[in-house]
């Protein structure tokens, strides 16, 4: 069953218990209005003690009740005594159910119901002064029952026709409303079929399903610019294969062709392919850690960046031929992925030693949550610095360096995915600073402005 017929029966099924409800309750109250009124008809009748003499003469007497036969009404009459004895007037057919004597209070009318010779009657029972005996009136009831009946017929055909509206337009409603779910269905459908990701919804709306059209619009574009981030990541990443992979070829074609080569030779053509070899591993590391974002699956902790930045610059010291120098302002503590901060930090330092004279120290600055690299090296073009970040991007100076141009695009990677941004700077010292900021435990993004 489709989701709009389900709809559609809902409205249906909704329309019809208040249909029910409201025909019950019209349908009750119109029956107790007029069983009221032929009970005032009944009792008002002969509310005077004269005109209820007048009745009981009538009928003991056995006179003709001509005057209580109206053209509206019949009216039937009878009277038991204490003995037992029945009397009605001489052309009334219909002997009334007994009442029982006693059952009710002299002056006060009790109402019954009773079908004789399949007649429907209203009967009003007086007990008599003194227990000397009960006077029953009754009149028919026919009239009534017909005209509930033509109510109830009425009631009925209302509600037939009002459920079936309903029904009608709950579906039109379900069709219209749930109209944007079927081309999101239609798309889902495509796209799993043809595998492009090019296929959008047109949102005209702001509700729920509007959202969910958007929401899905939103989807499509991120894994449409995800795929083509893919695409240039394995051809980009190809491109910048081809040279290690060539120099290593031909390093291993000279080497199987030139047995008799001078043992220096040799030795520097090993160094050579160890140097590539170490190249090719640091690329193809870095192009799997760019292709798997492993930054993103690792939990978020409190990271001291004073902490953090201590622990990077110790394990640099070891190792670079330049100082490596720390400067910490009130560092801050924020929510973050540790390893992949360290790995950040480390990127920046590992670039800056690239451009550093030996013996010029690199600078590491904690401010807050700001983190920058200082160098003093020859700095960075102008119209490079905006392109520093990309995947692969090597600015024209840098070509002649090793590296894999992946080094600054993790940094990225890793600063945007904690809502940061990274940054170049040239200080009036000359020195290239390269550093990003994260927000605060809590707070914003930093925004490019910031």
């Amino acid at each position: 069953m489709s989701l709009r017929t389900r709809i559609a029966l809902i409205a249906s099924a909704a329309v019809a218990v208040a249909v029910l409800a409201i025909s019950v309750t019209v349908y009750v109250a119109a029956e107790n209005r007029l069983v009221d009124e032929v009970d005032r008809s009944l009792t008002e009748r002969f509310a005077t003690p004269r005109a209820f003499r007048d009745l009981l003469d009538d009928v003991n007497q056995r006179r003709p009740r001509g005057p209580f036969q109206t053209q509206r009404d019949l009216i039937y009459l009878q009277v038991t005594n204490s003995d037992g004895n029945v009397g009605v007037p001489p052309d009334q057919e219909i002997l009334l159910p007994p009442f029982p004597q006693g059952s009710g209070r002299e002056g006060y009318a009790v109402m019954t119901e009773a079908t004789v010779q399949d007649v429907h009657l209203r009967i009003a029972n007086f007990e008599l002064a003194s227990g000397s005996g009960v006077l029953q009136i009754a009149t028919s009831l026919e009239e009534v029952d017909a005209t509930l009946a033509s109510l109830a017929w009425t009631l009925s055909l209302i509600g037939v026709v009002g459920i079936a509206a309903a029904a009608l337009l709950g579906l039109f409603v379900a069709r219209s409303s749930l109209r944007p779910i079927g081309e999101l269905t239609d798309a889902a459908e495509k796209v799993a079929a043809t595998k492009e990701l090019a296929e959008r919804i047109d949102v005209d709306r702001e509700d729920e399903l509007g959202r969910l059209a958007g929401a899905f619009n939103e989807m499509m574009e991120a894994l449409e610019g995800s795929r083509e981030q893919q695409r240039r990541l394995v051809r980009d990443a190809g491109h910048e294969l081809r040279t290690p992979l060539t120099a290593l070829r031909t390093n291993i074609e000279f080497l199987a062709k030139a047995a008799e080569l001078p043992e220096a030779d040799k030795a520097a053509i090993y160094a050579d392919l160890s140097t590539e070899l170490g190249e090719l591993t640091d690329l193809v590391n870095e192009v799997v850690e760019v292709a798997a974002e492993t930054d993103v699956a690792e939990p978020e902790t409190e990271v001291d960046l004073g902490e953090l930045a201590e622990e990077v610059v110790t394990r640099f010291r070891r190792r670079a031929t330049q100082p490596v120098e720390l400067h910490l302002e009130t560092p801050a503590a924020l929510q973050g992925r540790r390893t992949s901060l360290e790995r950040a930090l480390g990127n920046l330092i590992d670039n800056a030693i690239k451009w550093s004279a030996p013996e010029v120290p690199i600078e590491v600055s904690v401010a807050g949550s700001t983190i920058v690299v200082e160098n003093h090296g020859p700095g960075i073009a102008p119209e490079d610095r905006d392109r520093v970040f990309d995947r692969f991007y090597r600015a024209v100076a840098a070509r002649s360096k090793p590296g894999s141009g992946l080094g600054l695009s993790i940094v990225k990677q890793v600063v945007e995915s904690h809502g940061g941004r990274v940054f170049v700077e040239e200080r009036p010292s000359g020195a290239t600073a390269v550093g990003f900021a994260l927000p605060p435990s809590g707070g914003q993004p930093v925004s490019d402005d910031s």
